[in-house]
């Protein structure tokens, strides 16, 4: 189960939180295509580097457009806003559930219902981004559970709609009861009402379970201030086998935390029944093992005795979707299995089945690294006949691999390398091959035999088959 814990080291805003998510990897496209469909209401969206006493961080900056009505939304308006856009059904429900509690913070705040609640700045364009970018980024990386530090908390005062307001702001205030906080002695907003919102509609406090730590990025707010530098870290990782998931705590109103899964929060229950990691061999660890996992004290035993050698590679996670199709002619289903590849599928099975009353139909399983699994769901549901798609996790043991190229008679030709047995070793990549023998009028089977003969040669003191560094990245040209 991957998980993330948001460390709130000068505070939290929706700016910083996202800015944090890009920093740990999520692509500034996918930002970019999860608010696309507010369209004109944004005039400029930019990723800035920050800098606070030293340390460099990400975040956003929205610019509204200057005619785009959006500073006194109620919360029925945005409810529908969400509602109508084309989001992933996980990071709409994500979204509605942040903003509803902050239409309930507001009303409690101004002593009205949530239903007539005027957002006024939260209801802004640069809100909608901040909570919908953040609730996408989650799901694109596949967080399945956040944890979050005490909020930090200013003092003050600060200018919004209503004039003068202390620090924390009332809906700051409300939203966050029931959770730790700890407070700053220097003047200035460190807890935002959408920054608050995001932690505590998403998040647990308290410190997460051990985990192998797979990302860090940094979000950073606009100002600084003297006492820490206005950063929020971002740790995620896989839980270790042995640990606990601790359940979410109720706020003081008794709201529960809203689950990333999509559902009630989870019970203090190891997930690993559930999630397909493996109960075994984590502690190994050695030449070609990936020094990244290291072994947890409290890891099951494995089946190998201890001085047995570690077996080469790594671990590593991917999605596993599968459906069964039995009313789409094989053509079709050539032509979305071609679809998925190129939208980042690393592999397309398409297996013949016998299905109920004889009819004869297909499974088409997928494989795809965790991150790129909600497009590809997507598009299996909307390019194909199936009503639904199972998915899994799976770990796998994997080899370090690269791509590289060989000369030929036929030129040069593209070659996927894998490490095994203390050297690399290597395969022509079919189109490179099928590419050549066209060009030069020569066969398939010739020019395969050319780049293998290429290959050949090589040495195991050879540059080209020396042994990876420990950082060398693990993936080749897709990835299998």
């Amino acid at each position: 189960m991957r998980v993330a814990y948001l460390d709130c080291v000068g505070g939290i805003s929706g700016d910083m939180f996202v800015g944090a998510l890009l920093d740990a990897g999520w692509p500034e496209e996918r930002l970019r295509a999860s608010v696309a469909w507010l369209g004109g209401e944004i005039a400029a969206l930019r990723v800035v580097t920050r800098e606070h006493r030293g340390f460099s961080a990400r975040a956003i900056e929205v610019e509204p457009a200057p005619a785009a009505d959006h500073h006194h939304r109620d919360w029925s308006m945005v409810r529908r806003m969400l509602t109508e856009a084309p989001l992933a059904e996980a990071v709409r429900e994500r979204a509605l559930a942040v903003f509803r509690r902050l239409a309930e913070a507001e009303g409690r705040a101004h002593g009205r219902p949530a239903e007539t609640v005027h957002f006024h700045e939260v209801g802004a364009i640069d809100a909608l981004v901040d909570i919908v970018g953040a609730c996408a980024g989650l799901t694109e990386l596949g967080v399945e559970r956040l944890f979050h530090s005490p909020l930090l908390l200013g003092k003050g005062q600060v200018t919004a709609a209503h004039g003068e307001i202390p620090l924390p702001a009332p809906a700051t205030a409300f939203l966050i009861e029931g959770r730790a906080v700890r407070w700053s002695h220097v003047e200035g907003e460190r807890t935002t009402p959408t920054g608050a919102a995001l932690a505590t509609t998403l998040g647990s406090d308290g410190p997460p379970p051990p985990m192998i730590l797979e990302r860090v990025g940094s979000g950073a707010g606009s100002r600084s201030y003297p006492d820490t530098p206005n950063l929020a870290r971002l740790f995620i990782g896989i839980v270790s086998p042995a640990a606990t998931i601790p359940a979410g705590r109720p706020s003081a109103a008794g709201d529960q935390v809203v689950s990333l899964e999509g559902g009630p929060d989870l019970p203090a229950a190891p997930p690993f029944a559930l999630s397909g990691i493996p109960a075994w061999g984590w502690e190994w660890v050695g030449e070609g093992a990936g020094d990244h996992h290291p072994a947890s004290p409290a890891s099951p035993p494995s089946p190998a005795s201890p001085a047995s050698p570690a077996p080469p590679g790594r671990w590593g996670q991917v999605a596993v979707l599968e459906t069964q199709i039995d009313d789409a002619p094989a053509e079709e289903l050539a032509d979305l299995a071609e679809r998925l590849r190129e939208a980042g599928a690393l592999e397309v099975m398409i297996d013949p089945l016998v299905m109920k009353k004889g009819r004869l139909g297909s499974r088409l399983t997928l494989i795809a690294r965790p991150e790129r699994e909600p497009e590809l769901v997507t598009l299996l549901l909307e390019e194909s006949t199936t009503l639904g798609v199972r998915r899994r996790l799976e770990w796998r043991r994997e080899l370090a691999r690269r791509a590289g190229e060989v000369a030929t008679p036929f030129g040069p030709i593209r070659v996927k390398l894998a490490w095994r047995r203390g050297v690399w070793v290597g395969e022509p990549e079919y189109e490179s091959c099928r590419a050549a023998a066209r060009a030069h009028g020569a066969g398939l089977r010739t020019v395969w035999r050319a780049a293998i003969a290429a290959l050949t040669p090589l040495a195991p003191g050879d540059e080209a088959r020396r042994e990876p560094p420990p950082d060398a990245p693990f993936d080749c040209l897709d990835g299998r």
